[in-house]
């Protein structure tokens, strides 16, 4: 049990927003290659097969490594990062949210965040924010702060949540369910499979760029 579940902080503690999923596919492989044969397609996917007496039926358990999450698109002149979500987001759930910048120099902890309520008129503070009125708030006092930081466009923006066992110790929290439990599913049933006689080819793949408009949600 204990190993399960620290393979399940592992597997969704990695950052891996869609076209960013490097890490999460070398954690996977990892744990496929004593279990599969591993390979990989042309954009990104893992693939593990898992052989029996026949090439068929060919049986494929996908699940998609990317998780939402948002880019960074401009730096503003008071170090505030402007960004685009990658995935779907709903506004309600945005404001205030902790979040980690990776960059080419490391990772760096923000917030997102938006102008206050005591500076709007009365009208703009009964209305939700929008996604495009919000910036990611890493504590640089200037664009060139920032830019001295490592922050760039187009650096991958991950949501900062700590996995954590609830206390009746059946339930889980931690970000990047969606779809990395997929993910932890298919290994357990190559490694179940390890060892046996079964009439069929099995396939493991973690797919990419699904969160994106299903680029590879199946292989």
């Amino acid at each position: 049990m204990e190993e399960r579940i620290e393979f399940l902080r592992q597997i969704t503690t990695v950052p891996g927003l869609p076209g960013y999923e490097r890490k999460v596919k070398a954690l996977l492989k990892g744990y496929l290659e004593p279990i599969s044969e591993v390979s990989q397609d042309n954009l990104g996917s893992i693939i593990g097969a898992k052989k029996g007496r026949s090439a068929r039926p060919r049986v494929m358990l996908a699940g998609h490594m990317d998780e939402i999450g948002f880019m960074v698109t401009s730096i503003d002149k008071d170090g505030f990062l402007r960004f685009q979500t990658l995935g779907g987001w709903w506004e309600q759930v945005m404001l205030s949210q902790r979040v980690t910048v990776i960059t080419a120099k490391g990772r760096i902890p923000g917030m997102t965040g938006s102008k206050p309520p005591h500076i709007l008129p009365a009208e703009e503070r009964k209305k939700m924010v929008e996604k495009k009125d919000m910036f990611v708030d890493i504590g640089a006092s200037s664009r060139e702060e920032a830019l001295a930081w490592g922050v760039k466009p187009g650096d991958p923006i991950v949501p900062d949540a700590p996995f954590a066992q609830m206390r009746n110790g059946d339930l889980l929290m931690a970000k990047a369910w969606d779809d990395r439990v997929g993910c932890a599913l298919f290994i357990d049933v190559l490694r179940a499979l390890k060892g046996l006689d079964h009439p069929n080819t099995v396939y493991g793949v973690g797919t990419v760029q699904e969160e994106v408009g299903l680029r590879r949600a199946v292989s």
